[in-house]
């Protein structure tokens, strides 16, 4: 009989995970933003999410430099990704990295903020290259569906690419019933979905029309 560890992660995003909304001005710059949660770590087990800048006034003219670990990029420097990735400010509004991070491990800003700024995860969720097992799934008023769509990220600067230019790879496709009160498990056979196929390639989940929902990976 198989005998492996397994683990399960609830997805769980907020504005300000990493920066509650403050001021940034006085001194030197560039320079690390302050975190007000100082565990480097966004999700379990390599998993992650894109990071949410939040800015109340005009932050056009300044950047955030992240500096972390990109989900699913095995390869080390700028061969894998465009990396340190930089996000220009906002302008009384938020705006969103690229790349999905597990791990960050500071955040420089170029300058004075104009205002108020907040750090914090956003979107779905992304996996590392494990195996997804089985899924625990609670439904909302209406039908839904919870699929799973492989990407790799290769030496195209900018931006990570799907493995199919344009096209993401679906590998879990599973429509979810209506129903507000209904709750259902689903232990997917053999060895599971595997989410990568190489050392690059990553795992977006994408809920729609979900209360909520657990994976079970290993």
């Amino acid at each position: 009989m198989e005998q492996t560890d397994i683990w399960s992660i609830n997805p769980s995003t907020s504005a300000t995970f990493f920066k509650t909304a403050a001021v940034v001005t006085g001194g030197v710059f560039p320079r690390a933003l302050t975190l007000t949660n100082t565990d480097p770590v966004v999700a379990k087990e390599g998993s992650g999410y894109r990071l949410v800048f939040t800015s109340a006034g005009n932050d056009s003219g300044i950047t955030f430099t992240i500096n972390g670990a990109v989900v699913g990029n095995l390869v080390d420097g700028a061969s894998a990704v465009n990396y340190p990735e930089v996000v220009t400010g906002g302008n009384a509004g938020a705006v969103n990295s690229v790349y999905y991070y597990s791990r960050i491990d500071s955040i420089v800003i170029s300058g004075a903020a104009a205002g108020t700024v907040s750090v914090g995860t956003t979107g779905s969720l992304a996996l590392p290259r494990c195996r997804v097992k089985g899924f625990y799934i609670v439904s909302a008023a209406g039908a839904g569906s919870l699929k799973i769509d492989r990407h790799t990220h290769t030496v195209t600067p900018g931006t990570p690419t799907t493995v199919t230019p344009g096209i993401a790879e679906n590998i879990l496709d599973i429509t979810t019933p209506g129903g507000v009160t209904l709750t259902q498990f689903l232990s997917l056979p053999g060895q599971g979905i595997l989410t990568g196929k190489q050392q690059n390639d990553f795992a977006v989940v994408v809920a729609t029309t979900l209360t909520d929902f657990t994976l079970f990976c290993a």
